[in-house]
């Protein structure tokens, strides 16, 4: 992962990631949050995908030690889908295509709504 975000949730004005780190490579897409700590509440991932699809914007969560929340998001960063995932799984598929895909602490659900706007900022040192 390198270069952190901010994310933020445009209805509430609440943060939902305050240092999501990014995974854009196809190797950093892969291993993602695999073989690591669970997530601090305000910490996680950002994850970018080649092009909008359901199984482009798919994940794994082999290699997970607990459970981790996802909130899968159009190319224009609505929320269009998010789901609790179990760990050591082959395969979670979001319902409607996506572009980007968060991955953080279980709590990150409760601060987002299907069809909320986010903001994506560049998170401060």
């Amino acid at each position: 992962m390198s270069s952190r975000r901010l994310i933020v949730n445009e209805r509430t004005g609440q943060v939902v990631l305050a240092r999501a780190g990014v995974c854009a490579s196809f190797f950093s897409r892969l291993v993602g949050l695999s073989f690591r700590e669970p997530c601090a509440l305000s910490e996680g991932a950002i994850f970018v995908c080649g092009s909008p699809g359901r199984f482009a914007a798919a994940i794994h969560t082999l290699g997970l030690r607990a459970p981790i929340g996802v909130v899968w998001l159009s190319a224009d960063s609505k929320v269009v889908d998010k789901m609790l995932t179990k760990s050591w799984r082959f395969a979670h598929v979001p319902s409607t295509p996506a572009m980007y895909y968060l991955e953080g602490d279980p709590s990150i659900l409760e601060r987002v709504d299907i069809g909320d706007q986010l903001r994506i900022d560049e998170a401060v040192s």
